[in-house]
C-alpha cells in the first residue's frame, strides 16, 4: 500500500472531519478513500462513454445510424450501458 500526505483546504477538511462525526466513516483513511474510489467509478463511466462517442461519429461517418422516435428510452438504454459494474473492494 502507498501511503501519502494530503493536504486538504478548510472546507474540504471540514467535510472530512464531519463524515467522521456523522458515524458514516470511521476515519480520515476511509473518507478520502472512498472519494477517490467514486471518483475511478465516475472517471470509468466517461471513458466509456467517450469510447462509445467516438464509435458513434465513426458509425455515422460511414453510414451506419438509427432513426429515434422514443429519445427518452433511446437515452435511458446509453445510460445503462455506461454503468459499470460496481469496484471490488
Amino acid at each position: 500500500m502507498t501511503a501519502l500526505k494530503v493536504t486538504l483546504d478548510a472546507p474540504l477538511g471540514r467535510f472530512v472531519e464531519d463524515q467522521i462525526a456523522s458515524g458514516a466513516y470511521p476515519d480520515a483513511e476511509a473518507v478520502v478513500r472512498a472519494g477517490l474510489t467514486a471518483l475511478r467509478t465516475e472517471a470509468a463511466r466517461i471513458e466509456r462513454f467517450q469510447a462509445l462517442a467516438r464509435e458513434g461519429v465513426a458509425d455515422m461517418a460511414a453510414g451506419r445510424f438509427e432513426t429515434v422516435d422514443d429519445l427518452g428510452g433511446w437515452l435511458d438504454r446509453i445510460e445503462a450501458e455506461l454503468d459499470p459494474a460496481p469496484a471490488p473492494r
